[in-house]
Protein backbone atom coordinates (compact mmCIF):
# COMPACT_ATOMS: atom_id res chain seq x y z
CA UNK A 1 0.00 0.00 0.00
CA UNK A 2 2.87 2.34 0.79
CA UNK A 3 4.31 1.74 -2.71
CA UNK A 4 0.99 2.71 -4.36
CA UNK A 5 0.89 5.98 -2.40
CA UNK A 6 4.44 6.84 -3.41
CA UNK A 7 3.67 6.04 -7.04
CA UNK A 8 0.53 8.24 -7.00
CA UNK A 9 2.47 11.11 -5.40
CA UNK A 10 5.18 10.79 -8.05
CA UNK A 11 2.68 10.79 -10.91
CA UNK A 12 0.85 13.79 -9.46
CA UNK A 13 4.10 15.69 -8.92
CA UNK A 14 5.31 14.86 -12.44
CA UNK A 15 2.02 16.12 -13.92
CA UNK A 16 2.24 19.38 -12.00
CA UNK A 17 5.84 19.94 -13.09
CA UNK A 18 4.98 19.17 -16.72
CA UNK A 19 2.11 21.66 -16.62
CA UNK A 20 4.30 24.38 -15.15
CA UNK A 21 7.00 23.77 -17.77
CA UNK A 22 4.41 24.03 -20.56
CA UNK A 23 3.09 27.32 -19.14
CA UNK A 24 6.61 28.74 -18.97
CA UNK A 25 7.23 27.72 -22.58
CA UNK A 26 4.04 29.45 -23.71
CA UNK A 27 4.91 32.56 -21.71
CA UNK A 28 8.37 32.80 -23.28
CA UNK A 29 7.15 32.50 -26.87
CA UNK A 30 7.18 35.58 -29.04
CA UNK A 31 3.70 37.12 -29.46
CA UNK A 32 3.65 36.52 -33.23
CA UNK A 33 4.17 32.78 -32.72
CA UNK A 34 1.24 32.40 -30.33
CA UNK A 35 -1.97 31.15 -31.88
CA UNK A 36 -4.41 33.98 -32.45
CA UNK A 37 -7.88 34.64 -33.71
CA UNK A 38 -8.14 35.65 -37.36
CA UNK A 39 -8.50 39.41 -37.77
CA UNK A 40 -12.02 40.70 -38.19
CA UNK A 41 -13.11 43.79 -40.00
CA UNK A 42 -15.62 45.54 -37.73
CA UNK A 43 -17.02 47.63 -40.56
CA UNK A 44 -17.82 44.47 -42.50
CA UNK A 45 -19.34 42.72 -39.50
CA UNK A 46 -21.59 45.70 -38.73
CA UNK A 47 -22.78 46.10 -42.30
CA UNK A 48 -23.44 42.37 -42.61
CA UNK A 49 -25.36 42.15 -39.35
CA UNK A 50 -28.63 40.30 -39.57
CA UNK A 51 -32.09 41.76 -39.52
CA UNK A 52 -33.87 41.12 -36.24
CA UNK A 53 -37.20 39.36 -36.31
CA UNK A 54 -40.03 41.18 -34.52
CA UNK A 55 -40.22 38.30 -32.03
CA UNK A 56 -36.57 38.92 -31.00
CA UNK A 57 -37.17 42.55 -30.13
CA UNK A 58 -38.41 44.26 -27.00
CA UNK A 59 -37.63 44.29 -23.32
CA UNK A 60 -38.02 46.97 -20.72
CA UNK A 61 -35.89 50.10 -21.06
CA UNK A 62 -35.77 52.45 -18.09
CA UNK A 63 -37.43 55.85 -18.36
CA UNK A 64 -34.15 57.50 -17.31
CA UNK A 65 -32.30 55.88 -20.22
CA UNK A 66 -35.02 56.83 -22.71
CA UNK A 67 -34.78 60.44 -21.55
CA UNK A 68 -31.06 60.70 -22.36
CA UNK A 69 -30.86 58.64 -25.57
CA UNK A 70 -30.57 60.61 -28.81
CA UNK A 71 -30.20 59.62 -32.43
CA UNK A 72 -26.50 59.03 -33.15
CA UNK A 73 -26.93 60.62 -36.59
CA UNK A 74 -28.60 63.96 -35.88
CA UNK A 75 -28.39 64.02 -32.05
CA UNK A 76 -32.12 64.70 -31.80
CA UNK A 77 -34.61 63.10 -29.42
CA UNK A 78 -36.09 59.65 -30.03
CA UNK A 79 -39.44 58.19 -29.10
CA UNK A 80 -40.39 54.67 -28.07
CA UNK A 81 -42.65 52.84 -30.51
CA UNK A 82 -46.11 51.80 -29.36
CA UNK A 83 -45.07 48.15 -29.14
CA UNK A 84 -41.83 48.97 -27.25
CA UNK A 85 -39.57 47.30 -29.80
CA UNK A 86 -38.07 50.35 -31.52
CA UNK A 87 -36.67 53.79 -30.82
CA UNK A 88 -37.91 56.04 -33.61
CA UNK A 89 -36.46 59.21 -35.08
CA UNK A 90 -39.40 61.08 -36.68
CA UNK A 91 -37.06 63.50 -38.50
CA UNK A 92 -35.38 60.92 -40.74
CA UNK A 93 -37.45 57.74 -40.29
CA UNK A 94 -34.66 55.75 -38.67
CA UNK A 95 -35.74 52.96 -36.32
CA UNK A 96 -33.28 51.56 -33.78
CA UNK A 97 -34.14 48.06 -32.54
CA UNK A 98 -34.35 47.20 -28.84
CA UNK A 99 -33.04 43.69 -28.16
CA UNK A 100 -33.48 42.23 -24.67
CA UNK A 101 -34.03 45.72 -23.29
CA UNK A 102 -30.84 47.12 -24.88
CA UNK A 103 -31.22 49.72 -27.64
CA UNK A 104 -28.93 49.01 -30.62
CA UNK A 105 -27.83 52.59 -31.28
CA UNK A 106 -25.77 52.17 -34.45
CA UNK A 107 -26.39 54.43 -37.43
CA UNK A 108 -26.17 51.38 -39.68
CA UNK A 109 -28.99 49.70 -37.74
CA UNK A 110 -31.17 52.79 -37.96
CA UNK A 111 -30.60 53.06 -41.69
CA UNK A 112 -31.28 49.35 -42.21
CA UNK A 113 -34.72 49.68 -40.60
CA UNK A 114 -35.53 53.11 -42.05
CA UNK A 115 -39.22 53.66 -42.62
CA UNK A 116 -40.05 56.85 -44.58
CA UNK A 117 -43.70 56.63 -43.49
CA UNK A 118 -42.60 57.52 -39.94
CA UNK A 119 -41.18 60.90 -40.96
CA UNK A 120 -43.17 63.89 -39.72
CA UNK A 121 -42.48 67.08 -41.64
CA UNK A 122 -42.02 70.08 -39.36
CA UNK A 123 -44.92 72.44 -39.56
CA UNK A 124 -44.11 75.76 -41.19
CA UNK A 125 -45.63 78.94 -39.78
CA UNK A 126 -48.04 80.73 -42.09
CA UNK A 127 -46.47 83.48 -44.19
CA UNK A 128 -47.32 86.97 -42.99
Amino acid sequence: MNFVRRLLRFVLFAGIVAGIVKLIQLYRQEPETLPSMPPTDTATSISESKHYAESELGGSVSKELLDILVCPLDKGPLELSANGKWLINRRNGYRYPIKDGIPIMLIEEGNKYKDPSLIIEPSTPPAA
